[in-house]
């Protein structure tokens, strides 16, 4: 059994922050849920149920990671990285639907307001909400960086929001607690109300940013200019030792990176020739991004260099002079 709870808890596993943060995340739904429906504040209730839809988020992620992290196959041959931004997607639709139902519990409370009650048990319990939710949010990113997996920046931008938002909470609920104590205690619970729904808009929007860019990715969408451009930049350095640059394809899938990159190599070169070029490549590319996985596509040339059968080939010429130039320097 303990071995089965050391495993669980295996720091070396990149589900291992998606398991903690289905445990903070339960606490803390739990914790919100009751003290905000006992102490009626809605703003309370509302980032607790956020928390419970991030308890299924993170269920949904400790899925989608344990599959993304599953080599390709025959079946997937670009691996299983998708399931990342189909839980993203997902994460997004839930929040949504929570942002209808506070937007309807808000216009009850408008209609019919009953005083936020104990403001001391709220404001300690969201001071120390915020501080768990800054700490999980560094542990969350910090794990990204190492384990180079989107779903967890993703989880790490979602937790940064929420303290946030519990920050906003703590201001909503100090000037209730100001209201309620000069005994304006109606004009505390609207703004407690209208907090919640402002709040849980704001949240709305780190996944709708994330959830666009999921639909990117499951659209194939291709890679960003600035990854684009470093493409290119590795091409041109090696511009000499290829005839033509035709064109390159680019995809992601979850943390991986495909590359695929097509040139024109003289007729005679061999396997060889191609194999090294596409090695410093990959090299130089993995230098950039980590989780590139770079694919070289060579097609053999024309022969339209070769007139009154003498050859003009520009690869040819260059590796001539640079030859020249190594016997010159030798010579010295």
């Amino acid at each position: 059994m303990l071995s089965g709870i050391s495993k669980y808890f295996d720091k070396s596993s990149a589900v291992f922050p998606s398991r903690i943060s289905l445990i903070i995340c339960t606490l803390l739904a739990i914790a919100g849920i009751l003290i905000g429906v006992l102490e009626n504040s809605l703003s309370v209730t509302a980032n607790g149920l956020i928390a419970a839809t991030e308890i299924l988020s993170s269920i949904l992620f400790l899925s989608a990671i344990k599959q993304s992290i599953r080599a390709p196959d025959y079946v997937f041959n670009y691996g299983y990285g998708k399931y990342e931004s189909m839980a993203i997607l997902a994460g997004t639709t839930l929040l949504s639907l929570l942002l209808i139902y506070t937007i309807i519990e808000a216009v009850k409370d408008f209609g019919n307001p009953y005083p936020v009650k104990n403001y001391f048990i709220l404001i300690s319990y969201s001071l120390l909400s915020f501080i768990i939710l800054r700490k999980t949010a560094g542990f969350l990113r910090n794990s990204s960086k190492k384990f180079q997996m989107p779903l967890l920046e993703y989880d790490a931008d979602v937790w940064k929001t929420d303290s946030l938002i519990e920050l906003g909470v703590l201001v909503n609920l100090a000037l209730g607690a100001v209201f309620s104590y000069f005994n304006y205690k109606i004009v505390g619970k609207y703004i407690d109300s209208a907090t919640a729904v402002l709040l849980l808009s704001y949240s709305l929007k780190i996944q709708v940013t994330h959830g666009k860019s999921a639909v990117n990715q499951l659209l194939d969408h291709t890679l960003p200019e600035n990854i684009q451009f470093d493409i290119i930049s590795v091409i041109a350095e090696n511009i000499n030792r290829f005839c033509e640059f035709k064109k390159v394809h680019t995809r992601q899938s979850g943390k991986d990176i495909f590359i695929e990159i097509d040139v024109i190599m003289p007729l005679d070169f061999t396997l060889e020739d191609a194999y090294q070029l596409e090695k410093d490549f990959t090299t130089s590319l993995i230098k950039k991004y980590p989780t590139a996985i770079p694919r070289l596509y060579v097609t053999p040339c024309p022969k339209d260099c070769i007139h009154d059968g003498k050859s003009s080939c520009p690869v040819k010429i260059a590796m001539e002079s640079k030859n020249r130039l190594k016997e010159n320097i030798q010579n010295l």
